[in-house]
């Protein structure tokens, strides 16, 4: 959050900035501005702002000069200011050449300022050397790690002098201020010359004057001016080839400024050129050796010897095979596809000996403006990949992957097919993890759809380094099925082995049941015998039964396992290792169905124990409590017992009616499953064996004088209730 705040304030800040200085400049109705970065011009008074054209959304740069810099001058100073800045711009936009900076909208005047518009531009190199007048911070600190490399410097000083060759031969001008301030590199690193404010006409003789007291922003920097200019007023195209060496001073000294000699400081001026005219002057130590000689010739006080740029770029020094390659490349729209295709064929070897920077932002927008053609894109396509592992990124999401797309879906040529499953895991590191599956799973899927097996056994090696990014219903719905088809119908054994071992790569990142339904009921359907395809199928099913968060049922094993791998067992393709490792799979699996059924079964027989044994309990304590109440009952029936024993001998009268009141008190005393015995109900007919049964009871008969068979038995009061 913090950092939207920093980019959100910069850009708030930046477009109050403009609001503040291009009110009403007509630059400012077709051009959206977004943010400061550079400066240019002498003493960096032009500030450059990155934008584009509204109507377009072309991307552009924005120059701008803020009149207020110049109001402690007066009137006329400031009119002839205005003047020499005026007809630079208007020089510029009339000149056009590959390095020369393009106008696109001519210059503007406001009130507050002067405004044009030009193609993008990176920096200056005035801001690379340390000149950061009028830079924001945050682009210094970025300025601070740019650091030119051998092939860059060499490459840039081609360019310096292709386009002051063009300004002399065909403009038919001198630029008069060839300095650090004037060399634009634009968002492909390429150096053009910008700054034509002091230039004048190679045609006619022109007569310059240097006095103190001259405004110092209507002459050009006194240390990139040629001896001849200043001392007899003479100004040639030679007095350009002066300026150029001077460049050439600065960029290996670092240094704007490389012999300290500042604006209106004549006296110095004066003695520096004195110096020249003496042998071995000036010292050039810091300079590579190749040029030291070339670069003193360059910076002679005399005019005739100064060498001939074109001489100057034949010289060794740039005997460069980075230099070479870029020139080339500027070249290669005219050359035929058989050059192209060697020179590519060559190019990656060339790339990894350029600086990170020089790829990217030269040498890359060259090479893909070939992916028009299809035939050229396998040339092509390697060297875009291998400038892409130096890449951020965000930079290979800017730069790289908006050209990838468009070939990323061609199905032919197939080395296209193979360039991109070659580079892979590449492409998982730099595209973003939003589009991976939009992007990378397209991919794969042509190539496992490929009819060539090399590119099918390439997928299916590099498939699981991406299988954690790939969604669970596309790798159960889209992904994995591909691979089953191609297994079941490839009829080669490589292909079909490789297929097994990508899915046993991809099985942890399956469900349990996912792997069950789609994975292991599918191995039976292999129709192949081959020894590398079971040790393939052994293999998955290892991992499977081993993973901690897979697993097979027993009831799996039993019935679909084992009844498989036990004819597999017996194949005669197998080595006696292999055996052995079938075999080692089948017992480890049975014994894990042997133990774990046997851990049940015991737990099954534990639990049936248990239940008996509360079932135990329970009718030891029923037998107790109901002995308990047949003693309790014993005592009543004892009790009535000797009730029915008083009967008095007129009894016979009321027996029937005591009898009938005793004899169920009697009976609702007796235990329920005593009575009940041998039968479902109490009945007539139930047997009472039991000894807690009513003994036979003797009821004395008055009638009768023998009372020893007078006895009333249970029968005869059952009958009797009857």
């Amino acid at each position: 959050m913090e950092v939207i705040n920093k980019l959100y304030y910069s850009v708030t800040q930046t477009v109050s900035q403009l609001s503040l200085v291009l009110p009403g400049n007509p630059v400012i109705r077709e051009y959206d501005i977004n943010r400061h970065i550079g400066s240019a011009g002498k003493g960096c008074v032009w500030k450059i702002f990155s934008g584009f054209k509204k109507s377009t959304k072309e991307e552009s740069s924005i120059f701008v000069l803020e009149k207020k810099l110049f109001e402690r001058y007066s009137k006329e100073d400031r009119e002839e200011i205005y003047s020499v800045i005026k007809h630079g711009v208007v020089q510029l936009t009339k000149i056009r050449h590959p390095q020369i900076l393009t106008v696109q909208h001519a210059l503007e005047e406001s009130r507050e300022s002067f405004a044009f518009a030009t193609e993008p531009v990176h920096t200056t190199l005035a801001n690379i050397l340390g000149e950061t007048t009028n830079v924001p911070s945050a682009i210094t600190s970025q300025l601070e790690t740019i650091n030119l490399s051998e092939t860059e410097i060499k490459y840039g000083l081609i360019q310096i002098m292709e386009a002051v060759k063009f300004i002399h031969d065909e403009a038919q001008l001198v630029h008069r201020n060839i300095c650090p301030h004037n060399v634009i590199l634009n968002i492909h690193g390429s150096w053009k010359i910008f700054g034509f404010d002091y230039c004048v006409s190679s045609l006619q003789i022109f007569r310059c004057s240097f006095n103190p007291n001259q405004n110092i922003f209507t002459v050009p920097s006194l240390e990139y001016t040629a001896p001849e200019c200043v001392l007899d007023r003479i100004i040639s195209i030679r007095s350009d080839y002066f300026s150029f060496g001077i460049l050439i001073c600065a960029i290996y000294t670092k240094k704007c400024f490389p012999f300290m000699i500042m604006e209106k400081d004549y006296d110095v001026f004066r003695k520096f050129t004195a110096d020249l005219r003496l042998p071995k002057h000036p010292k050039l130590p810091f300079l590579p050796s190749e040029i030291q000689h070339f670069v003193r010739l360059l910076l002679s006080a005399a005019p005739e010897n100064r060498p001939d740029l074109i001489q100057f770029s034949k010289v060794p020094y740039f005997e460069d095979a980075g230099v070479k390659t870029l020139t080339f490349l500027r070249t290669i729209i005219q050359r035929n596809n058989q050059e192209k295709a060697k020179f590519y064929k060559d190019l990656p070897q060339i790339i990894r000996l350029l600086s990170a920077r020089i790829n990217l932002h030269m040498v890359l927008p060259c090479i893909v403006k070939e992916f028009v053609c299809i035939t050229m894109i396998p040339f092509v396509l390697p060297s875009v990949l291998l400038i892409a592992e130096n890449c951020t990124q965000a930079e290979f999401e800017k730069h790289v992957l908006t050209h990838l797309k468009p070939i990323m879906n061609l199905q032919e040529p197939t080395e296209i097919l193979l360039i991109f499953m070659n580079n892979i895991e590449l492409l998982i590191k730099l595209i973003p993890t939003s589009e991976m599956e939009a992007i990378i799973l397209p991919i794969a899927y042509r190539a496992l759809e490929s009819s060539s097996q090399q590119i099918q056994e390439l997928c299916l090696r590099v498939i699981p380094s991406f299988g954690h990014l790939v969604n669970f219903q596309c790798m159960k719905n889209s992904l994995l099925p591909r691979i089953k088809n191609v297994c079941l119908h490839s009829c080669n054994v490589s292909v079909r082995v490789n297929c097994l071992l990508c899915i046993g790569k991809l099985l942890p990142y399956l469900n349990k049941w996912t792997v069950l339904d789609d994975v292991l009921r599918f191995l039976p359907t292999i129709a192949s015998r081959e020894s590398a395809v079971i040790m393939a199928i052994v293999g998955i099913y290892k991992i499977t039964s081993n993973h901690e968060s897979l697993g097979i049922p027993k009831e799996f094993i039993a019935r679909n396992v084992l009844p498989f791998l036990w004819p597999l067992s017996i194949e005669t393709s197998l080595t006696i290792q292999q055996h052995q490792n079938v075999m080692i799979l089948i017992k480890d699996l049975s014994e894990s169905v042997e133990s774990e059924h046997s851990r049940k079964l015991k737990q099954l027989n534990t639990d049936d124990r248990n239940s008996l044994q509360i079932n135990s309990v329970s009718s030891e304590y029923q037998f107790q409590i109901e002995n308990q109440l047949q003693i309790e009952n014993q005592y009543q029936i004892d009790g009535l017992r000797s009730q029915i024993n008083i009967v008095t001998s007129d009894a016979n009268a009321s027996c029937a009616s005591s009898i009938s009141q005793i004899v169920p008190q009697i009976t609702a005393l007796q235990p329920q499953h005593y009575l009940h015995a041998n039968a479902g109900s109490f009945n007539s007919n139930a047997s009472f064996s039991s000894p807690f049964l009513l003994q036979p009871i003797k009821i004395p008969d008055p009638n009768v004088k023998d009372q020893s068979n007078n006895i009333l038995t249970n029968e005869d009061i059952l009958e009797f209730l009857k």
